[in-house]
């Protein structure tokens, strides 16, 4: 970024941004409500084991493979640092991610050389983004992801030579880490890379290629140890071994939803009947059995009624971008329904920028920089397709979505002023 003085005004501004982030992040994630969720538990409990130096365990005190070890791994680090259990504790650290990420992001903008008010915007907007900021109180991994996706975008636009290179790797394993799907993501960024390189010449390619396989090695090492664990405790080689048929019950589920609105809708029962028939199903036929049949139905709903069942997903994926994390539980609140209604008109605006800066990063000579997001938009937009997407999925592609929603913001501002200088 240089040391003239602009640049040094415009850290100075990111600083004061990331601050207010803090504080915004700090009065969430404090505030005196209820956010607990179902799924906390299988955090916490090897959180707590690992705390006190007992190993990955779950509340029986078993060896447990539920989830991958990197959210368990951070609430371990703040409980040991608050001197034990301290569900407070996770989240002032989840805010202190929240600022941090600010920074990441307007370090990744200004290292693609994008012009200081983008950078500045992109970290103003993440600031101030309530879906990112409603991240805090919640004690499961968005946060942790979140901040991880900014270092990413850091790593990737920041970054030069070999720096870039273990900067990416570390950041990929980290993702893999903390939510299996991110595996995913190292592939999706790699392969828009080569694409936007296709015309540097074979030898070029073969040294890209090379590179990626580098990164694709350090992801997996950590990744085969932790499978390697699993295999050593649970006598199965694999990264996660839920108690419940995923991926199949999703498969299954994206089919069967005949939801209007979210799938998750308490109003029309279907979840509830759904989790009453995967849990029917595993204890008649065992979990693997159950797997197999969630699996047939889904590829028969599929075979037998493609139109419906292809309307059916594109449904989910239209409500994924469209809604706010925590949509449903926000309109059966007594009280805080109505911030589902302040936050629709800023998300929807924000996609709306968004989508224009995905343009112009694709169109315009001037953000070729910036193709290296690319992969990751592609990630968010196509991994969770299929796998009965819910919007606090998308939750941790903030910060890449308020950095495209800066550029489409500053083009389209630009673009309107040239217009009427043209017309002057």
């Amino acid at each position: 970024m240089g040391d003239d003085p602009e640049s040094t005004i415009a850290r100075r501004r990111a600083l004061a941004l990331a601050a207010l982030a803090l504080l915004v992040r700090l009065a969430v994630g404090l505030a005196p409500v209820d956010v607990s969720a179902p799924d906390s538990i299988t955090y916490l409990e090897p959180a707590r084991s690992l705390a006190r130096g007992e190993g990955y365990l779950d509340g029986d005190g078993r060896a447990t493979a539920a989830r991958p070890p990197g959210y368990p791994t951070f609430v371990a680090a703040c409980y040991a640092i608050a001197g034990g259990p301290s569900d407070a504790s996770v989240r002032v650290a989840q805010a202190v991610l929240g600022a941090a990420a600010v920074l990441l992001v307007f370090t990744a903008l200004r290292g693609a050389r994008a012009p200081a008010p983008v950078a500045l915007g992109a970290a103003a907007l993440l600031a101030l983004d309530p879906v990112a900021a409603g991240q805090t109180p919640y004690l499961l991994r968005e946060a942790l992801l979140l901040a991880l996706v900014a270092g990413l975008l850091a790593a990737l636009l920041a970054l030069r030579g070999p720096l870039r290179w273990a900067g990416t790797a570390l950041a990929l394993a980290a993702l893999a880490l903390t939510h299996q799907l991110y595996l995913l993501l190292g592939p999706f960024v790699a392969l828009a890379d080569l694409v936007a390189r296709r015309r540097d010449g074979a030898r070029a390619i073969a040294r890209r290629v090379a590179l990626w396989a580098a990164v694709g090695v350090v992801v997996a090492v950590p990744v085969t140890l932790w499978a390697r664990r699993n295999e050593r405790v649970t006598g199965r080689f694999s990264f996660t071994l839920a108690e419940n048929p995923v991926v199949a019950r999703e498969l299954w589920l994206t089919v069967t939803c005949p939801n209007r609105w979210l799938n998750g809708d308490r109003a029309t029962g279907f979840q509830a009947l759904a989790w009453a028939e995967e849990a029917r199903l595993v204890g008649t036929l065992g979990l693997d059995g159950a797997r197999d049949e969630l699996y047939r139905r889904a590829f028969e709903a599929w075979r037998e009624h493609p139109a419906r069942s292809l309307g059916r997903l594109a449904l989910m994926n239209f409500w994924y971008w469209a809604e706010v994390p925590g949509a449903i539980s926000l309109v059966e609140h007594p009280r805080l329904f109505v911030v589902r209604w302040a936050l629709l008109p800023f998300h929807w605006v924000r996609l709306a920028c968004a989508c224009a800066g995905l343009l112009a990063v694709l169109r315009e000579p001037a953000w070729r920089a910036l193709r290296p997001t690319l992969g990751v938009w592609a990630f968010f937009a196509l991994a969770p397709a299929l796998l009965y997407p819910i919007p606090r999925y998308l939750a941790p592609a903030c910060p890449l979505l308020d950095a495209l929603a800066a550029v489409g913001l500053w083009e389209s501002l630009r673009r309107r002023a040239e217009a009427r200088r043209r017309l002057a």
